[in-house]
């Protein structure tokens, strides 16, 4: 019996991305339960999770913000008329936008495609200038196409988001006031859950306390201290405490076979708190995905297959799909040794720029168990 993973037991079997950041086109027909992204600086890695990360949220407002604040590409201290003082005519977003900084009046659409379980799945998204009609109930602008009968004065800058089902548009004034606090979500709830993992190394904890929250007393729980146990294996339990009263920050805090009493988890090191936001992002993630950029960040190569071993096992379980980015030849041979060893698709993806053009190159477990014996760079 064949228990590799087919294309129908895949959320994104297979993606297509036009126009985003550096990406003016990219189409990757083969993904696994698993993927894992390498390629050099530069060649569109972490833009592939940014992609998911707003095809799977329709454009949430909250999210562009996000992605624009990691890569300090928003800054919510300057004022309005800052924001769109550029003689060119930028406007905050216009860093999600091929081309950019080298961007005309025009805005060249970006579409995010994917064809999985769910059928196809299109996300487009693109600034115009349009005429603002304010929705009392929802507080966002809804966008009416640029006519004649208004005058260029009355024209807004407008994000305007495009699925399947409906469309939202947002003025990008109103967006640089209110930045992610106060913007309104869509109507519709987010296609699949994402959950996305930064490059920082070991989350701060209280960050992860809503996380911690929707999995605490459930077997979830169990899970992430059994899985805290490939560094640290004398931890038999965790929990969060704090969080009362006016800017009080919660703590991770942990007991274990060595302390008397319960100390922060962050005593233990970066590398402990790495693989902690990664557990309870993936048993957070279930029927969704997991999106994880830079691996490796703070995990030392001697605990890696281990950490890949509980991804491809709970992923499979929880029925989560990964796309992890990495630089490291350590993480993509302790890939390989765990993706042998399991019964779904792990993939590695490649990603090499030519000239303005990105080339995606997919290896299979047998192609990348060929790679990795005979240590031919994909990096």
């Amino acid at each position: 019996m064949d228990d590799r993973t087919t294309d129908k037991d895949l959320h994104i079997p297979s993606l297509r991305i036009e126009g985003f950041r550096g990406v003016s086109r990219l189409e990757v027909s083969q993904l696994g339960r698993v993927t894992l992204i390498t390629g050099k600086n530069n060649t569109g890695k972490s833009s592939i999770l940014e992609a998911l990360r707003l095809h799977t949220q329709n454009a949430d407002p909250r999210v562009v913000g996000s992605i624009l604040t990691s890569r300090e590409e928003h800054d919510r201290r300057r004022n309005q008329e800052e924001q769109f003082s550029d003689p060119d005519g930028v406007v905050p977003v216009s860093a999600l936008f091929y081309g950019f900084p080298r961007l005309s009046d025009h805005f060249s659409p970006i579409t995010i495609e994917a064809n999985g379980r769910a059928g196809l799945m299109k996300l487009t998204l693109r600034v115009d200038w349009v005429a603002e009609e304010l929705d009392s109930r929802r507080g966002q602008a809804s966008a009416t196409e640029q006519d004649a009968q208004f005058e260029e004065t009355e024209l807004q800058p407008t994000l305007i988001a495009e699925t399947e089902e409906e469309k939202y548009a947002w003025s990008l004034e109103r967006y640089v006031r209110q930045f992610d606090r106060h913007f309104p979500r869509p109507s519709s709830r987010e296609r699949m859950p994402c959950i996305f993992v930064s490059s920082s190394g070991a989350e701060r904890t209280g960050n992860l306390g809503k996380l911690w929250d929707d999995i605490a007393l459930t077997d979830s729980q169990q899970d992430v201290v059994d899985a805290l146990h490939i560094i640290e294996p004398g931890i038999s339990d965790i929990t969060l405490v704090g969080g009362e009263g006016t800017f009080r920050t919660r703590t991770m805090i942990a007991r274990t076979d060595n302390f008397p009493r319960p100390v922060p988890l962050r005593s233990f090191g970066d590398g402990l708190n790495r693989l902690l936001a990664i557990v309870l992002s993936l048993v957070n993630a279930g029927g969704g995905l997991l999106l994880i950029d830079e691996f490796e960040n703070g995990l030392h190569h001697t605990v890696q297959l281990d950490t890949w071993r509980v991804i491809f096992r709970m992923a499979q379980s929880l029925d989560v799909q990964v796309f992890a980015t990495s630089h490291s030849w350590d993480a993509v041979e302790a890939f390989q040794e765990a993706a042998s060893e399991a019964p779904e698709d792990g993939a590695l993806l490649r990603l090499t720029r030519r000239g303005d053009d990105i080339i995606p190159t997919v290896f299979s477990e047998e192609e990348l168990a060929v790679v990795t014996r005979d240590q031919i760079e994909v990096r």
